[in-house]
Formats: structure tokens, C-alpha cells, sequence
């Protein structure tokens, strides 16, 4: 009979891995207590400082945690900001590293969004067997990252009846391509299989055909303050969301200092993160005209991704 303190799933690891990443966990909270003995400002979070943790972190099988840890070696110390998004990823570290801990505690759903977050990858076949949302999906954004080798494409997509929102991720290695193509403002037809968590955001479409275009966002919220109560009760279900879609209508872009807000017909505001070059277009174009915009809250900013005036649907 299996301890209980592992836990068996088709998406979760087996009994090996998970005592390989509890090891790893163990050693990343004695880093983390190393890092609060010495002190944020006399800790050096160079690049090759967190090199020797991430490192541990990726022989763990904890990817996922080696990435959030590589991150804090790109902060710049003179950003008046760098305390406090130091402290934001340590927080988040340490709550991964709680969490661990108490698996026995936890829900299925969280349990699966853990290791998710961790490092596991959950095979796009492995999802076929779940219950798909069939709908039209129109593309409301496409970001890229790159790491090494490593170019990463994040997609999001919004379902024309069942008003669904996911994030369609996918690699690719070297010079080799993506093995799907998706086109800002284009919509596609197919089966989609959220992978499973807590708050399942991530998803796989399956076998994508090219359809008619949606005209303009399918759900959108009224006003910020509804989202933001969809928001808080995203990270009630999983406290480590850190980029969740927000598509609000009738809003406008206006200016404060160097800063841009966007703000909804009742008044309500969220601070914009984009740069100021690549907003003045925007704002120049729409001038006082309300418009519903789409972008990427991470709860404390927006990354506006399109909008749409009701005459045309663009990318920032």
C-alpha cells in the first residue's frame, strides 16, 4: 500500500519524482532562510548567485521553481520597485515551499496546479481524455519569450459562446518552428482541454481549423470592480496565478504623469504597465473614446495586449 503522503493521479508524478522534488523543496527553504539571515540588501542576486540554487532546483525536476528563482538575478537594484518584487518572488517561493509541505491539506485541484507550477508537464494527450469546451475561439493576443533556445508563445483565446478565456502555450527549440500557427484577431474552430488545477487557466486546442472572425470580444466585463471580484476568487482557488486575462468594455486610456491608467465609465482605475512610447499611439488615436480593451492583470497592472473601438480590433 502507497504512503499517504503520495498522492496518485494521471497528472501528477509517480512516487520517484516526488520524493526527488521534495527533496529539492527542502533544500530551497534552507536557501530561503539563508537569504532572510543575511538580508535582502547584503544578499547578491546576481545571475550566477541564484545559479547554484536553480541549479538544484532543475536536478529536482522543479523547473517550474528554477525559472521563478533566475528571475530574481534580472531585477535591476536601482528600480525604486526592486525590494518589493524581490520580496513578491520570495513570498511566492515560500508559499510554494508551505505548500509542499502540506499536500496531505490540500485539494486535488490545487495539488495538480502545484506540481503544474513545480515543473511537471502535463503531455497535450494526456488532456484527450478529459471533457473538451467545443466553441469558436478568436485570438485576443499573442506574446513571446525567449530564453536560450528556448522561444515560448503565449496565446490567448476567447470562446464566442461559452465566454472562456484560456492561455494556448507552446515551445519551440532552436530553430525549429511551432508546430501551430495562430494569428492575432483570427478565430479558430476546436476542441479545447483545459489542463487540470485548481482554477484551470492554461489549455490545449485540438486540431484548430481557421473559421469566420469574430467581430470583437466575446466577454467582456461591465466595469473593473466585477473583475476584480473574479480575480480575487481566481486566487482564492490558486494563490499562484501571477498572469490572469482581463477584458473590460467601455473604458478609456488616460494620463497620469508618466504613468497611463485605464479607466471604466464608473470612474474606477487600473494603472497601465506598458511603456509610454508604446502607448502614446494608442492614446493619440483613441483620444477620450471609450473602447473595450484586453491585456494581462498581475495584480498590481495591466499589460494591455489589443483593444477595440467598435470600428477595429488591434495589438499593442
Amino acid at each position: 500500500m502507497k504512503p499517504p503522503e503520495f498522492v496518485t493521479s494521471p497528472f501528477l508524478p509517480g512516487e520517484d519524482r516526488q520524493i526527488l522534488m521534495d527533496k529539492g523543496i527542502e533544500q530551497l527553504e534552507i536557501w530561503l532562510y539563508d537569504v532572510i539571515k543575511i538580508g535582502l540588501l547584503q544578499y547578491d542576486f546576481a545571475e550566477q548567485s541564484v545559479f547554484e540554487i536553480s541549479s538544484r532546483m532543475i536536478d529536482a525536476k522543479l523547473g517550474g521553481i528554477a525559472r521563478r528563482l533566475r528571475r530574481l538575478g534580472t531585477l535591476n537594484r536601482a528600480d525604486p520597485d526592486w525590494v518589493e518584487q524581490v520580496l513578491r518572488i520570495l513570498g511566492d517561493l515560500y508559499l510554494l515551499v508551505s505548500a509542499f509541505k502540506n499536500k496531505k491539506e490540500l485539494s486535488s485541484g490545487l495539488i495538480t496546479s502545484l506540481y503544474s507550477l513545480a515543473g511537471l508537464n502535463i503531455k497535450k494527450t494526456d488532456l484527450l481524455s478529459l471533457a473538451p469546451v467545443e466553441d469558436h475561439w478568436l485570438v485576443c493576443g499573442v506574446e513571446f519569450e525567449e530564453e536560450e533556445n528556448l522561444r515560448s508563445r503565449f496565446t490567448w483565446i476567447m470562446g464566442a459562446k461559452s465566454k472562456r478565456t484560456a492561455l494556448l502555450l507552446d515551445f519551440a527549440f532552436g530553430r525549429v518552428d511551432f508546430q501551430t500557427r495562430y494569428l492575432f484577431r483570427h478565430s479558430y474552430q476546436g476542441s479545447l482541454y483545459y489542463y487540470p488545477g485548481s482554477f484551470p487557466i492554461r489549455a490545449h486546442l485540438q486540431d484548430p481549423l481557421v473559421v469566420r472572425k469574430i467581430k470583437t470580444f466575446p466577454a467582456s466585463f461591465e466595469n473593473i470592480e466585477k473583475y476584480l471580484d473574479v480575480y480575487a476568487h481566481a486566487i482564492s482557488l490558486n494563490p499562484w496565478i501571477t498572469d490572469f486575462p482581463v477584458c473590460i468594455r467601455n473604458v478609456t486610456l488616460q494620463k497620469s504623469g508618466e504613468k497611463f491608467l485605464m479607466v471604466d465609465s464608473g470612474g474606477q482605475v487600473l494603472p497601465v504597465k506598458n511603456s509610454p512610447d508604446d502607448l502614446w499611439p494608442v492614446y493619440a488615436g483613441l483620444g477620450l473614446q471609450s473602447c473595450s480593451l484586453f491585456g494581462i492583470w498581475d495584480g498590481k497592472e495591466i499589460r494591455i495586449l489589443s483593444w477595440d473601438d467598435g470600428f477595429v480590433h488591434q495589438s499593442l
